[in-house]
């Protein structure tokens, strides 16, 4: 079976010259694995799936176990999920969210036709430091081979492994999942990051790259893990965005290779969420679209995906924008007349194929950076309107092929 994916330009399944054919990281992917993958290449561009961070696990509605479901009627395109202290051997995770209902939901996700992501906040392989002080000089170098704790780490990397093995269909076959390590790296808060043009730790692009190949390496080829798509994804906050060239040389610092990304993704809370003194929405919107573009226009260019891997839920900041790409009347409407015009604004931006905002915590219940609206907030008919327009899909609305 070919693992070369093409792009039909037309209805009839016509071929257009272009770039080179999609091909996957790992070229052994299981038949669910590759439908997987190419579903998501040649959905690229004609719509984009919503996404949401421990949707069923994090919620303020009583009456249903999602808030998406609760305001929307359906649940989540993407279902996001997080493996932090899985490499100490905890039962649970960094939320206190028991591994073993992770399992559940992601076969759940699966059931429903949803597409399961996965992060990996992980303590410092030095300090065993949580988020917050995750942090420590010569952590990258110590479990790149010949490290101090390359052994230790390699063993983290057989608990992820051992965990993604586990979550199985009913037929017993490891359900396909996107695979998000080490992201944000161009921040300076994780242990794995080199950060950027911006702010430099001691981490060199090199190392993180090496470290990224690493793990590909050890989970494909060691572990046999042949069900994962492998998703990159920097901060926005910190990519530089005085010329094209920064943005690009920001966005790459420290990429791996073609040959280990499958999904180019950009986490971008800065543009969702700022200060209205400071920053005006429609200038935050300009950067929103100018980075939405870049990240599709790189994936067009690399044959890779993209995505909105984490973004920032649009509140009372984004309802202020009234900009040129705002929908017609569509005062106090954050979601549609500020974050869908933007993923809507060009065929670079229209190629991101998910919107992941992040969990349905407490310090999320006022509808700002994080989150996605409860019943009876403000925004709710907003968010509804949003997610069912004709270009954004929920499962309920997402027709994905059987492998």
């Amino acid at each position: 079976m070919s693992d070369d994916v093409t792009m039909p330009d037309s209805d009839d399944g016509s071929v257009v010259p272009g770039p080179p054919p999609a091909q996957p990281v790992d070229r052994q992917l299981t038949a669910g694995a590759l439908v997987l993958f190419r579903f998501l290449h040649r959905s690229a561009g004609r719509f984009a799936m919503f996404g949401h961070q421990d949707d069923t696990f994090c919620h303020h509605a009583t009456d249903a176990d999602s808030d998406v479901l609760a305001v929307a009627g359906g649940y989540p395109a993407v279902w996001g999920f997080d493996l932090g202290r899985i490499e100490l051997g905890w039962s649970a995770n960094i939320d206190g969210i028991p591994f073993d209902d992770i399992r559940r939901e992601i076969r759940r996700a699966h059931q429903i036709g949803a597409i399961p992501t996965v992060s990996w906040h992980s303590v410092n392989p030095l300090t065993d430091g949580g988020y917050g002080e995750n942090m420590a000089a010569g952590s990258v170098a110590a479990v790149l081979p010949g490290g101090a704790a390359h052994g230790r780490y390699l063993g983290w990397l057989d608990r992820a492994a051992d965990f993604l093995l586990s979550v199985c269909d009913e037929h017993g076959e490891p359900i396909p999942v996107v695979f998000r390590p080490y992201h944000e790296h161009t921040g300076t808060w994780f242990w794995w990051c080199p950060g950027s043009s911006v702010e430099a730790t001691d981490t060199t692009p090199d190392q993180y790259a090496e470290l990224w190949r690493m793990t590909v390496h050890h989970l494909r080829d060691v572990r046999g893990l042949h069900h994962v798509l492998y998703a990159y994804s920097p901060d926005r906050s910190r990519i530089s965005m005085s010329s094209d060239a920064t943005r690009r040389a920001d966005y790459l610092y420290g990429y791996p290779g073609d040959g280990y990304v499958d999904v180019l993704g950009l986490d971008d809370y800065w543009d969702l969420d700022q200060d209205p003194t400071a920053h005006t929405p429609v200038d935050r919107h300009a950067d929103l679209v100018t980075m939405l573009s870049l990240v599709g226009r790189l994936a067009a260019e690399r044959g890779k995906l993209a995505a909105a891997t984490e973004i920032g839920s649009p509140g009372a900041f984004a309802a202020a924008y009234e900009g040129p790409s705002a929908a017609p009347g569509a005062g106090d409407a954050p979601w549609t007349g500020y974050l869908l015009s933007a993923a809507l604004a060009n065929d670079d931006t229209r190629r991101v194929l998910w919107y992941l905002p992040w969990r349905n915590s407490e310090e999320a219940a006022g509808g700002g950076a994080y989150g996605t609206p409860a019943p009876g907030s403000p925004y709710a008919p907003d968010f509804r309107a949003f997610v069912r327009s004709d270009f954004m899909r929920l499962a309920d609305t997402l027709e994905r092929p059987l492998p």
